[in-house]
């Protein structure tokens, strides 16, 4: 049993402790105890980035010394870029020039001048554009006393098809004459080789002269030549050309691929732009995102161009050259956060 002089003196000495417990302020003044259920100060940052994933904006919550987590969306604003393309008559890649210096081409634009009107060039212009937006969501460690330098992993998501190719508007009249030339010629075909043929030598109501059916069938189909099958060779084990035609739209397209998730690792720096201020910073981030592999670019007829064919041909053979050592995509960006509470 305790004394009742032992009791306040039991009771003094809490009041003492609890009291040098209370927080103080410069002037030793103590302070009233706050609860840190009703605390709210969470470190979170508004950010807007730029570099090789495109501009971005996010939110990014760091959630201890060790731990933070970035979450936005990256794009890559809208451009184009010009590629060129020649239209061939015939696969065997030879002009075919006549006495008077004319072209198969030549030949064959004048024959369609002459049925449809149309005067048809022999280049074709295609716009080359990206499409390349993603969602992120990444978890940075921060594993340095100096809690400046990181390391990243996470994943980028967003559409597989990262960029697209297609004609330019004003070439619409010549593909549709190719692609008319080359019914013409399937027609031809038809009545020259097909015994089983039910045109009977006669197409559209009309019978091509004989010298108009060989010279035509001589000349072959037409077509932009983009580059030769790897897995397909003529009798002569020569590699057989790909002519790119119109589809039935009467354009020509193309898009490159790869995963739709890609998972991304990489290490970074963060730090105050002003030392005396905690709420604007700095990051530099440096990683690879793992997009599958070598992209694939398909045309609208399904060809894959990039491991398909090979002696790729002019602007394109220089773009698939540039994108087949890209196995993994690499990411530098510079990004600002500004803390949204204090």
């Amino acid at each position: 049993m305790i004394r009742p002089g032992l009791k306040a003196l039991l009771a003094a000495a809490l009041l003492m402790n609890s009291a040098a417990a209370l927080p103080s302020d410069n002037d030793g003044k103590k302070l009233p105890i706050k609860s840190e259920l009703f605390s709210f100060n969470p470190d979170i940052r508004f950010t807007v980035e730029s570099g090789s994933t495109g501009i971005g904006l996010g939110l990014e919550s760091r959630l201890n010394q060790f731990l933070s987590v970035r979450t936005g969306f990256n794009w890559v604003p809208h451009f184009e870029f010009p590629m060129h393309f020649s239209i061939q008559v015939g696969e065997d890649g030879d002009p075919g020039y006549d006495s008077q210096g004319r072209s198969r081409f030549d030949r064959m634009a004048g024959y369609l001048e002459e049925m449809t009107g149309f005067r048809i060039d022999q280049q074709i212009d295609m716009i080359g554009e990206p499409h390349f937006y993603n969602f992120k969501l990444l978890v940075d460690v921060y594993p340095f006393t100096n809690k400046h330098w990181y390391f990243t992993t996470g994943f980028f998501a967003g559409p597989s098809v990262i960029g697209r190719a297609y004609n330019r508007t004003e070439d619409m009249t010549t593909l549709m004459c190719v692609a008319m030339y080359n019914n013409i010629y399937d027609k031809v075909y038809d009545i020259e080789y097909n015994e089983d043929s039910e045109l009977n030598g006669v197409f559209l109501g009309l019978e091509l002269p004989p010298d108009v059916n060989n010279k035509i069938l001589d000349a072959g189909r037409m077509g932009m030549r983009i580059g030769d099958y790897k897995d397909r060779t003529d009798d002569n084990g020569k590699a057989i050309p790909y002519l790119m035609e119109p589809d039935q739209d009467n354009m020509v397209k193309a898009e490159m691929k790869v995963n739709a998730f890609k998972p991304y690792l990489g290490a970074g720096y963060s730090g105050n732009i002003d030392k005396n201020n905690d709420r604007l910073r700095l990051s530099v981030d440096c990683g690879v995102l793992f997009w599958g592999g070598t992209p694939k670019v398909y045309t609208h007829d399904g060809t894959e161009i990039v491991d398909g064919l090979e002696n790729i041909i002019g602007q394109v053979g220089r773009y698939v050259d540039r994108v087949k050592p890209l196995k993994v995509y690499p990411v530098l960006n510079l990004s600002i956060s500004y803390r949204l509470f204090k």
